[in-house]
């Protein structure tokens, strides 16, 4: 048996309203993501109402407030964070800093400060891990130790003394380097220790903790398979 022909003026019928309906759709649509976009980009309701510092607190923290320059009005969407990431690392103190948006009106500035591990001495500027000088937003934590360095002269004197082990780390004042090959350390007894370059560090660390039983102006560990002292004192 075949199937019934539909007339066409009675499939036209159902198709209009079908048809009518997904264009209704369409409108609607466009509609609610011009709302969205009006909403999110250009109205009143989601713009900056404050701008607020984590990671320093007091006068840092106003510091970096000033340099992001952050305006408040301003849709969230349209927030310049790059700019004021920017801004905010023009500060020698600080180390990273993060610029999130904290919908619906909140912007926060997250600011990683540099750690002084150390002053340059001369300058009185503090020296991070990295062996970067930096002038510090205040003053710097007391009996940090002093280096006398520059350059790659510094960053070679920060990563001796940071591969010192405690018990040599206690005796240790001072450090000092030109270039990357030259470190050397004053002890609090008033001796210096000729280290050298970085390299062979734990070796270096071992004899001279052998050369400290001698009573000696100088120690040498440059080259620590050929150790010498200098300047040796009875007793």
């Amino acid at each position: 048996m075949s199937a019934p022909v539909i007339p066409l003026d009675v499939q036209a019928r159902e198709t209009k309203p079908r048809r009518r309906w997904r264009g209704l759709v369409f409108v609607m649509l466009a509609l609610l993501a011009t709302a969205a976009i009006w909403l999110v980009w250009f109205s009143s309701v989601f713009v900056v109402r404050d701008v607020r510092v984590i990671g320093v607190t007091g006068s840092p923290a106003a510091t970096v407030l000033a340099s992001a320059a952050v305006p408040l009005g301003v849709p969230m969407a349209r927030l310049d964070a790059g700019g004021a990431t920017a801004r905010i690392m023009l500060l020698p103190w600080v180390g990273s800093v993060e610029v999130r948006r904290g919908w619906p009106s909140d912007v926060i500035l997250a600011v990683v400060p540099r750690i002084a591990i150390a002053t340059q001495l001369g300058t009185g500027r503090g020296v991070d891990s990295s062996g970067l000088a930096f002038d510090a937003p205040g003053p710097l934590a007391e009996n940090l130790p002093a280096i006398d360095a520059d350059g790659v002269g510094l960053v070679a004197a920060v990563t001796v003394w940071q591969s010192l082990p405690a018990p040599l780390l206690a005796k240790v004042v001072g450090i000092s380097a030109s270039t990357r090959d030259d470190v050397e350390l004053v002890l609090k007894s008033g001796s210096k220790v000729l280290w050298g370059s970085a390299e062979q560090g734990e070796l270096k660390a071992q004899v001279l903790a052998a050369l400290l039983q001698r009573r000696a102006g100088v120690y040498d560990v440059s080259a620590p398979e050929l150790p010498t002292t200098q300047q040796e004192k009875a007793g």
